[in-house]
């Protein structure tokens, strides 16, 4: 009976249990997020150390020190050995700020979500009732304005954006639509990732990255690199002004997700504006469906939905919501490519026999 009882009650139990660990995840954040600023990923890669010695190094309690390095075994950030001593995964390589396989860091991300994000969270409550942006009005600025005369924040941001663009970088290289490609503009770029991927990929490929200030001195360390010497640029300005004109290519990734509708239709008019006969655009957004369910890719955009909401006031979309966008601008979808990650790449072409609408 009490066996039945137990076992009758365990599927109403498990819901509860789920929620519980949801409820709780965010010490995940903020336990990478201490790891990272001690600079625990790059003193554990050159081999396995005591806690105490890391303790010490970091002018930290032991005590601790220790049990953060447990919760990042836990989280398999690292290991801790039979003999005491903690050593990284290749996970945790990760979060070095040159990870030894070479691959872009996720540093900058952790820093961004467990510091200038994680205020802007306790703040949902304001977006979900107004609509409004929680980071303008903590800050008091608009969009991106925040950033103005904040090298740091700027730096963090721009880092985040990288290991995000990392993820999806190869992707978006290989797609069939680069071959033969002369010209490309990566609209919004940061720090030319993604535009360096596929120009490494394209040996004939001259591109132009176009953003604020402040992704300058990032771009320029990747446009300098001796594969893409001669072959890139960078451009100081705003999608919302002209754009250098008749490329073969437009790319913006995630750019869309941080404005509303309105705006969303001023910059696509500017690409229509600057796009030559057989041009193409793509779009690297997270697709939404039309209703989210349990699952880890629904997860995120849920995630991101939320978060385009208080920090911007922006919004993830369903594919019909970009057709919706593109159409005024004259631009029609020729197809859709899924990511590992996330991500889905948009292709439109001009529309025939449609006008666009002129910039405003």
């Amino acid at each position: 009976m009490d066996a039945a009882v137990k076992a009758g009650s365990r599927p109403r139990a498990e819901p509860r249990l789920r929620l519980a660990r949801q409820i709780t995840a965010c010490w995940t954040t903020q336990a990478l997020h201490v790891a990272v600023q001690l600079d625990l990923p790059d003193r554990l890669v050159a081999g396995p150390q005591a806690a105490a010695a890391l303790a010490e190094a970091c002018t930290c309690s032991a005590d601790g020190l220790r049990r953060l390095l447990r919760a990042l075994c836990a989280l398999q950030v690292c290991r801790e050995r039979r003999d005491g001593r903690f050593e990284l995964t290749a996970a945790g390589a990760a979060l070095c700020r040159q990870p030894p396989d070479g691959s872009a860091s996720l540093r900058g991300l952790v820093l961004w979500w467990g510091g200038p994000l994680w205020q802007l969270w306790g703040e949902l409550g304001y977006s979900v009732q107004t609509g409004q942006s929680a980071r303008a009005r903590q800050t008091g600025a608009a969009h991106y304005d925040f950033l103005d005369g904040r090298p740091e924040a700027a730096a963090v941001f721009h880092d985040a954006m990288q290991a995000m663009t990392a993820l999806i970088a190869d992707d978006v290289a290989q797609l069939p639509t680069w071959a033969g490609v002369r010209s490309l503009v990566d609209l919004g770029g940061g720090n030319g990732t993604l535009a360096a991927a596929i120009a490494a990929a394209q040996p004939q490929l001259q591109f132009t990255v176009l953003d604020r200030a402040d992704a300058e001195a990032g771009a320029l360390a990747v446009l300098g690199t001796p594969a893409l010497v001669g072959r890139g640029q960078f451009v100081c300005g705003d999608f919302f002004a002209p754009l250098p004109p008749l490329a073969d290519r437009y790319l913006l990734k995630s750019i869309l997700h941080n404005w509303d509708d309105a705006a969303c239709r001023r910059i696509l008019a500017r690409c229509a504006e600057a796009a030559g006969p057989g041009a193409r655009l793509l779009l690297v957004e997270r697709v939404s469906p039309a209703r989210l369910r349990p699952g880890h890719r629904d997860e995120a955009l849920a995630r991101t939905d939320l978060n385009m909401l208080a920090g911007l006031g922006g919004r993830e979309r369903t594919l019909a919501e970009f057709e919706a966008l593109l159409r005024p601008a004259g631009f029609e979808v020729v197809g859709l490519s899924p990511t590992r990650h996330e991500f889905s790449v948009i292709e439109a072409r001009r529309a025939q026999g449609v006008a666009p609408a002129r910039p405003r």
